[in-house]
């Protein structure tokens, strides 16, 4: 046989025949997993659906010492492509939703930051750190079913219809903003680690910190990215982290500065016409900074983080949401506070597609202008009036008395109004200490009566009004558990309810004249409980009430 004959190209047959063929040994994928590997060549079954790349211990990729091996990820391996029925996986969901020793991705290994400068862009690296946190394509999307049911219901930072299709994309061209925003996504409805003292004991947190960090360095700012940095800082401010979401929200505020947020002409009419849809997102991130921003500098007091959005001097107010739906076609006319005149919906809210930015409804960005408002009028010099304290404070409660009472196709608002009980506790605190206490207290003594003035009444009415409230839906365990359980239960109606025990703590024999006071202390202590499976920033205003509530019955009462 002439040595021409022997070289010549393998015939189909064979081609087919040396695809099939299988590796002798186990892929280090799989090892590592401890999982069955079909040893298929040239990617496993297992790496090609889980989007790795399949090596082995005889490849010259390798990277000693590396759990992650370089290299691009084969797209084409997976685009568009999903699990066949007859594959059988641990439960997605037990793993997205339940504390784990740690993520995959939990040590960043030197030489992977080394090989995005040569062999691969940022945004395969992206997507394949991704893949190993997550496992496979199932996992992503289960992170977002549960954002979108969870999280997303009381924090509407992320329009789903646009989210979705980035997703899908995704799946074709590898896009660094679309899974850095899933990792951050999946940190936000992850409950804590029990173990950790705090969330910086989180490696999943340490993870997308660093992923977002690592993307922002590599690709213009965006508002994917501006998403991203909004769910780190609410989850930062919800796990007792203040130093951390501080500086967070520091640069998203800074972010918006770049995009042009802080200037008139970018939000003039012309604009809000030729590009209603934009600008309605520009306008609901802008407020949910405000949100976290305002969040903190309350929750944290001890503290005394100054407030990044405040004192801005502006000659101008950025616009909430809802005045963009005039401009968008099909919303019906659609716009949270016009629900009475709303198709004649008699104060009914119709939902026209809660998915689309044209249907999304926010009202917690005028809940965050009512709590930067009433922070702004309590840290200026002089006081503010009665009469203008008691006019907040009625535009406060009727917007509460609206999220409350409107037929929301999602649900209705009560995670959400903790943020408006927040301010109507804030307003009204300094007109308890100004209010006769009327009747008798411990020790024999009286207190003067109070005089006729409707002024010196209301904001003990108010809060009496706002306890009361926030205490039904503190005995409400069974619907508190399971919004907890799904995300549905914002971390603002915690410091709601640490805040009304320290007012019943302190003046509930007092101006408040609530002899259920330590009933109501104790149940708000239970739910707070609750809350600390999902927010470990209650576990500081469980300590923080036993303190308060020690020195007052150990101690003699205050007024």
């Amino acid at each position: 046989m002439s040595a021409a004959s022997s070289s010549a190209a393998p015939s189909p047959s064979q081609q087919a025949a040396a695809a099939a063929a299988k590796s002798s040994r186990v892929c280090l994928n799989c090892r590592r997993k401890k999982k069955r590997c079909d040893k298929a060549l040239p990617s496993c079954g297992r790496c090609t659906y889980s989007l790795q790349v399949c090596q082995h211990e005889d490849d010259d990729t390798e990277i000693p010492g590396s759990s992650i091996a370089p290299g691009p990820v084969r797209f084409e391996a997976f685009m568009g492509q999903v699990a066949a029925p007859s594959r059988t996986y641990t439960p997605v969901m037990e793993q997205l939703l339940s504390p784990q020793p740690g993520p995959r991705w939990s040590l960043l290994n030197p030489a992977l930051f080394a090989s995005m400068d040569t062999t691969e862009d940022i945004h395969s690296f992206s997507c394949r750190c991704l893949s190993d946190i997550l496992g496979h394509r199932q996992g992503v999307e289960h992170v977002a079913v549960s954002y979108f049911n969870g999280v997303n219901t009381w924090f509407t930072v992320v329009e789903r219809a646009a989210f979705d299709a980035s997703l899908e994309e995704m799946w074709k061209t590898p896009s660094a903003e679309t899974a850095v925003l899933v990792l951050c996504m999946r940190l936000i409805i992850r409950t804590p680690i029990s173990s950790s003292v705090a969330g910086m004991g989180d490696s999943l947190y340490l993870s997308a910190k660093t992923m977002l960090n690592l993307v922002q360095s590599k690709v213009a700012l965006s508002i994917p990215l501006l998403q991203a940095e909004l769910l780190v800082a609410l989850y930062e401010f919800s796990h007792a982290m203040p130093q951390q979401a501080y500086m967070t929200v520091g640069r998203c505020f800074q972010i918006t500065k770049a995009f042009g947020w802080h200037y008139e002409p970018f939000w003039s009419d012309e604009r809000q016409t030729l590009a209603p849809r934009e600008l309605k997102l520009c306008s609901i991130l802008w407020w949910a900074v405000v949100y976290i921003d305002c969040l903190i500098h309350v929750s944290y007091q001890d503290q005394k983080y100054p407030m990044h959005t405040a004192n801005l001097h502006w000659d101008f107010s950025i616009p909430f949401p809802e005045s963009f739906d005039q401009y968008l076609t099909g919303n019906m006319g659609l716009g949270f506070g016009n629900q009475a005149s709303a198709a004649g919906s008699g104060g009914e809210f119709l939902d026209a597609n809660i998915d689309q930015i044209d249907g999304i409804v926010w009202p917690e960005a005028t809940s965050a202008w009512y709590l930067s408002n009433v922070l702004q009028q309590l840290s200026s010099p002089n006081a503010p009036a009665p009469a203008d304290r008691n006019i907040l404070s009625g535009a406060i409660t009727a917007h509460t008395i609206n999220m409350l009472s409107s037929n929301w196709k999602r649900g209705d608002r009560v995670a959400a109004v903790g943020t408006n009980f927040i301010a109507l506790m804030k307003i009204n605190q300094p007109g308890l200490l100004s209010t006769p206490i009327a009747g008798p207290v411990s020790g024999g003594s009286r207190a003067t009566t109070p005089g006729s003035d409707t002024n010196e009444k209301r904001p003990v009415e108010t809060i009496r009004s706002v306890i009361s409230s926030i205490y039904s839906s503190a005995i409400n365990i069974e619907q508190t558990e399971l919004g907890l359980r799904n995300g549905g239960v914002a971390a603002s109606g915690a410091f709601a309810m640490y805040y009304a025990s320290l007012l019943l703590i302190s003046h509930g024999t007092g101006v408040l004249q609530d002899g259920e006071w330590l009933q109501k202390v104790e149940a708000f202590k239970l739910t707070l409980a609750r809350f600390a499976m999902r927010w470990k920033i209650a576990e500081k205003y469980v300590d923080s009430i036993n303190i308060a509530l020690g020195s007052r019955l150990g101690g003699p009462m205050q007024i």
